[in-house]
């Protein structure tokens, strides 16, 4: 008798779905890094805000020193235009 030889169906459509799963893998491992990344990125922006508001407060007492030494300064110089010298 002749050898029967098995006639393999679906092997297009396997190698598809395994072609589609690989293709899924990849997609999800991506999002998982971004996602990751992500949370990195909202440490850095809440460590940044908070950089950001010392700095303003440090900027706002420098002003406030300037306001003094400035308003100082002219008082120094009306009295002295007051006075005549």
């Amino acid at each position: 008798m002749a050898e029967q030889t098995k006639i393999v169906k679906g092997g297009f459509r396997a190698t598809l779905a395994l072609i589609i799963s690989i293709i899924a893998l990849v997609l999800s491992i991506l999002a998982y890094n971004r996602a990751t990344d992500q949370t990195t990125l909202n440490d850095e922006i809440n460590n940044l805000q908070t950089k950001m508001n010392e700095v303003q407060k440090e900027t706002a007492e420098q002003m406030d020193m300037i306001r003094q030494e400035t308003g100082q300064t002219l008082k120094k110089i009306g009295k002295s235009i007051k006075s005549g010298n």
